[in-house]
């Protein structure tokens, strides 16, 4: 199986785990791991599919992906220095 997504909380630890998405007619469903323990099925209905992408073409979310190569460049940089110390 494929590494899960892993979710964070500001202190570290974590809450949720999401392993690839399915489609079953109109649900999608991902398989995930809540506080741990609680492994199920999670389903998205249609209607929340919608709102998914309304979320998606959000100002944060689209200034986020846009700024990807920025992140990835500096954090690669900080990691050299860090090693060259």
């Amino acid at each position: 199986m494929k590494e899960p997504m892993t979710v964070y909380t500001q202190d570290g630890s974590i809450p949720a785990e999401f392993n690839p998405v399915r489609r079953k007619g109109d649900q999608l469903i991902v398989d995930g791991k809540a506080l741990g323990a609680m492994q199920m099925d999670m389903v998205f209905r249609l209607e929340e599919v919608l709102k998914g992408i309304k979320m998606a073409f959000s100002w944060p979310l689209i200034s986020f992906i846009l700024l990807l190569p920025y992140f990835i460049l500096r954090r690669c940089f900080s990691k050299r220095s860090a090693e060259g110390q």
